[in-house]
């Protein structure tokens, strides 16, 4: 859904044809419910703190603006539930599933195959052991592709801090994995 579509669409849900906030939803929910299983790592947790996101951004469409795009008012909003919804558990040990985005399995070749799952799983583990915060900020990065800018006004943090912070993360999981993985630069 292109800005402009999506302005004028949220407009008409300010101006009371609030059924079309179900395309929004339907849109938005796929990265969201990403984001937050990332976060939260329980499936039951993240799909009740989605709904809930998007129960929080309905009542409070009438403060979005626009001087950012909707999924970066959104992925805020996502960012302090989830962090919240962290907060309120001490620890969840169901492990992050969502590693099809990383995996390229075009190769025919079985053993590169094995060896790239293997090498995504030790990375899931890696990234399992940071905190939330964290968790979100390389979710972001990498599997949904936001830019810095984006995170770090979702996260309302300078853009160079953001950077900071994502490189002393890959540093973190660089010594966490160690030898474990191979990486191969071409």
């Amino acid at each position: 859904m292109k800005k402009e579509e999506e302005l004028r669409l949220i407009e008409r849900i300010k101006e009371g044809e609030t059924s079309l906030y179900n395309q929004l939803v339907s849109h938005h929910s796929p990265k969201i419910l990403s984001i937050v299983r990332g976060v939260v790592r329980n499936r039951e947790d993240a799909e009740e703190v989605a709904q809930d996101i998007f129960v929080k951004a309905y009542f409070s469409l009438k403060g979005f603006r626009g001087e950012c795009s909707f999924s970066t008012w959104l992925f805020r909003i996502a960012y302090n539930m989830s962090i919240s919804k962290t907060r309120s558990k001490k620890k969840i040990n169901v492990p992050y599933e969502n590693i099809e985005q990383l995996q390229d399995n075009s190769s025919s070749d079985i053993d590169i195959i094995e060896e790239r799952e293997k090498m995504v799983k030790i990375l899931y583990e890696a990234i399992e052991t940071l905190d939330p915060g964290d968790r979100f900020l390389v979710l972001s990065f990498y599997n949904h592709n936001k830019s810095i800018r984006e995170i770090s006004e979702i996260c309302r943090m300078s853009e160079s801090n953001v950077k900071v912070r994502l490189h002393r993360i890959k540093k973190r999981l660089s010594l966490l994995i160690g030898d474990k993985i191979d990486f191969c630069y071409g």
